[in-house]
């Protein structure tokens, strides 16, 4: 295991849940530097982590079999992410249309407007989850060519997506998430919002994940010793602190690696994993205290408090007594509440739905292997 991208997981969900409740924090300028916009930086984060962990995992051969990497990906990602749509949609006061449940339950987007976003879904924040689907989908491509240049072949079927699906779409070319353009109508068998979302640079974060994978595992041990592990922790140095200085910059210009949270993310991952390549792996005992636990932990169940916290959790309060809404609606009080909330139920879904449906894709895929 890479300890600190199993850390990042957890810290990404964080930021983006801050981000989602800052504004009902009192001190409004100080909500905003700490987890306004900024916050947003978790998405990019988990984007650059993903194509990370699937070049990482997929150093295994058993796990490089595309039928394999598709079960466990199927079973790691969606019925959750499903669970959580239906959760959502009982809960929510004014049901929305049949339409909008089937597409989101299906990780179509809803509308051809406002990329990288493209209409959000029924819970909000899962419009990220058509790009990691899409992703795994150019990434096991790839694998039933090859497993050795499984980076180079997927970087290429990334490119060619962006390139060839904007040209469809027809409209100036662009390297930027939001400037994808799509068309008021198309004659297709895709809809135009897939299409976007293929043809979005967006993606070009997986593929910063995968060369940063791709160059941990040749140079970690190289970095332990000497003069390298000097070199690599004042880079990690340098790196975390463009980091933080991207981050508390006043200017924000949205998602992407030609963008601040892009970049920035960018800087953090990189930083993170020279750090642990510089350092000794830690032993049973110092991931057994109290302060890695949580963090170890808070990635686990980075997933789940991502989906809930946004939507499924305003809808929970809101059956709560009026008394106790009025108390938790805003202030530091509410802030706090409404955190603790969204990590509690992501535990109990961590527990309760996520390890089983994981559990349950390996014995799938171990049930389905074939000679490689």
């Amino acid at each position: 295991m890479v300890y600190s991208i199993q850390i990042l997981r957890g810290v990404a969900a964080l930021l983006v849940v801050l981000h989602h409740f800052n504004q009902m924090l009192p001190w409004k300028h100080a909500g905003l530097v700490m987890f306004g916009y900024e916050g947003d930086t978790g998405v990019d984060i988990f984007f650059i982590i993903s194509g990370f962990v699937m070049v990482y995992s997929t150093e295994n051969p058993e796990h490089a079999k595309p039928l394999t990497f598709g079960l466990r990906r199927f079973f790691r990602v969606v019925p959750l992410a499903q669970i959580c749509t239906l959760l959502y949609f009982i809960l929510l006061q004014g049901t929305p249309t049949g339409n909008v449940l089937l597409r989101s339950l299906f990780f179509v987007p809803l509308a051809p407007v406002d990329p990288p976003k493209f209409g959000w879904s029924l819970v909000p924040q899962m419009w990220t989850l058509s790009y990691e689907l899409a992703f795994y989908l150019l990434f096991g491509l790839a694998l039933i060519f090859t497993r050795r240049f499984r980076v180079v072949v997927a970087t290429g079927l990334i490119l060619f997506s962006i390139v060839f699906f904007q040209a469809l779409l027809g409209g100036p070319f662009s390297w930027q998430p939001q400037g994808v353009h799509l068309p008021a109508t198309h004659a297709g068998i895709l809809p135009v919002e897939v299409m976007g979302v293929l043809g979005n640079p967006l993606l070009l974060e997986f593929v910063a994940g995968m060369l940063l994978a791709w160059n941990y595992r040749r140079a970690e041990n190289s970095f332990r010793h000497g003069a390298r592990r000097v070199q690599a922790r004042v880079a990690a140095g340098i790196l975390g602190a463009a980091f933080a200085a991207i981050y508390f910059s006043a200017f924000e210009d949205g998602h992407g690696l030609l963008n601040k949270h892009g970049y920035g993310a960018l800087c953090l991952v990189t930083a993170a994993l020279l750090l642990e390549a510089s350092a000794d792996r830690p032993s049973a005992s110092q991931l057994a205290g109290k302060r890695m636990r949580f963090f170890m932990w808070l990635g686990a169940i980075s997933y789940p408090l991502y989906l809930v916290h946004l939507g499924i959790v305003n809808s929970i309060v809101h059956y709560f007594p009026p008394a106790v809404v009025a108390v938790v609606g805003s202030g530091v009080v509410g802030f706090l509440v409404y955190v603790a909330l969204s990590v509690a139920l992501a535990a109990l879904l961590h527990v309760v739905v996520e390890l089983p449906f994981i559990r349950l894709g390996k014995r799938w895929a171990r049930a389905r292997e074939v000679p490689a």
